[in-house]
């Protein structure tokens, strides 16, 4: 190493730069398909219903989607063990790119100590636009956790066209309170 460095302390330094967004996209599609695969295994994803996680990935090719309801835990070796074993692949890999973009304590702590969460009870942070994101965010996570609960129906088209309307309204008016001043003028 160049200046006295030694190999172990190049080897720690991390960037502050963001993580790409895929990254961010894959840990969370991972950790959201862990969270339905347990309730399904508790029979708790559908109320009158289990997922077949190769019939509904295959969308049915393989065998039925919704099979009927069982009682306690439910165990498909096949089905349920490709779907973990893919959602956590997906987790893995998304974090080794966020460890190697800033690191995943880092990356952990600005999910919740950022200015867009300080937006929902300030606008003088980011402006109407992001106070709006922030509730928008807010308001699609916990609909979704709620209504997953309350009615033991995670995998409901209803709740989830709420919840991504909410969270995609969100996503979209935070960018764009963060887009700089244009000209004045458009000719």
């Amino acid at each position: 190493m160049t200046n006295g460095e030694s190999s172990d302390a190049a080897a720690n330094t991390t960037t502050s730069e963001a993580a790409p967004v895929w990254a961010n996209f894959l840990v969370t599609l991972g950790a959201w398909g862990l969270l339905l695969a347990v309730l399904n295994m508790f029979s708790a994803a559908t109320p009158a219903q289990h997922v077949s996680w190769g019939g509904l990935l295959t969308f049915e090719a393989s065998n039925p989607a919704f099979g009927t309801a069982k009682d306690g835990f439910h165990y498909e070796v096949l089905g349920d063990t490709i779907f973990i074993a893919a959602c956590l692949s997906m987790i893995g890999f998304g974090m080794k790119t966020i460890n190697e973009s800033r690191g995943v304590a880092q990356w952990a702590k600005s999910l919740f100590v950022n200015d867009t969460w300080t937006a929902l009870a300030d606008p003088s942070v980011g402006g109407g636009q992001r106070t709006m994101a922030a509730w928008c965010l807010l308001l699609g996570v916990v609909f979704y956790f709620w209504f997953g609960i309350n009615h033991k129906a995670w995998m409901d088209v209803g709740a989830y066209s709420v919840t991504i309307a909410l969270v995609a309204a969100g996503f979209a008016l935070n960018h764009a309170s963060r887009v700089p001043p244009g000209d004045d003028k458009l000719d």
